[in-house]
């Protein structure tokens, strides 16, 4: 099953937050009436460390979930969860990360047509700058092929240049974590991470659209005419 709603691109400046927890009915009017706008929940990277997400209580995105964001009037995306720091990115992990993240965003009634996240940070040091690209590159056909849109969250040790970001990753769509990050050469960003209040708890990460040099934004789910660029 698909969710309903319209695939569109973000306008600028709007305000959301991502988020590893399950967000209910009340929280998300809460979040609406706090001045929030999009949502971008979490899938897993395989079926083993989706077991473990639902055991410590931070579940994949599910379609009653999302349905419930958009009823709130919020826009949602997906993002998929980072391994532990200190791992070793390939082109095929990459590959089996990218066809799982398009499965498990269809199981939540993501339709195609709108960004999915990768999340790139916390790779090992000393990993070649070949395989971190290679990586990508094999998650971005799996879910382009998937028919979604990726894009890439930039965090902390990606160590590619920002001259990398741009020439060697196929990408078109990038989100920037806060703190000391890369830019991305040419293009520029299209959303970007702010932490208000770091180690606090329930805290969670602010994020605002922008349109990248080329003109391009995020491309989200939304039922809410107003959030349609």
């Amino acid at each position: 099953m698909t969710l309903p709603g319209t695939v569109a691109r973000a306008p600028q400046g709007i305000i959301g937050f991502d988020s590893d927890t399950k967000i209910n009915s009340a929280q998300a009017r809460q979040y609406f009436a706090r001045g929030f706008r999009f949502c971008v929940r979490y899938v897993s990277r395989d079926d083993a460390s989706r077991k473990n997400n639902e055991k410590r209580g931070t579940p994949d995105l599910s379609i009653d979930e999302a349905r419930t964001i958009l009823d709130a009037g919020m826009a949602i995306m997906a993002v998929q969860h980072v391994a532990n720091p200190g791992w070793h990115p390939t082109a095929q992990l990459g590959h089996t990360y990218g066809e799982n993240a398009s499965t498990y965003a269809a199981d939540a009634g993501l339709p195609s047509g709108i960004n999915l996240w990768l999340d790139l940070e916390g790779i090992a040091k000393g990993t070649s700058h070949q395989d971190i690209i290679a990586y990508c590159n094999a998650w971005f056909d799996a879910a382009t092929t998937s028919g979604y849109v990726p894009g890439v969250y930039v965090g902390f040790d990606v160590f590619l240049s920002s001259d990398e970001l741009f020439f060697d990753l196929k990408m078109k769509h990038y989100w920037r974590a806060d703190g000391n990050i890369p830019d991305v050469s040419h293009r520029g960003y299209q959303l970007f991470q702010h932490i208000q209040n770091p180690n606090t708890p329930n805290e969670f990460d602010r994020d605002v659209t922008k349109n990248d040099a080329f003109g391009g934004a995020v491309i989200w789910l939304v039922e809410n005419s107003a959030l349609v660029a």
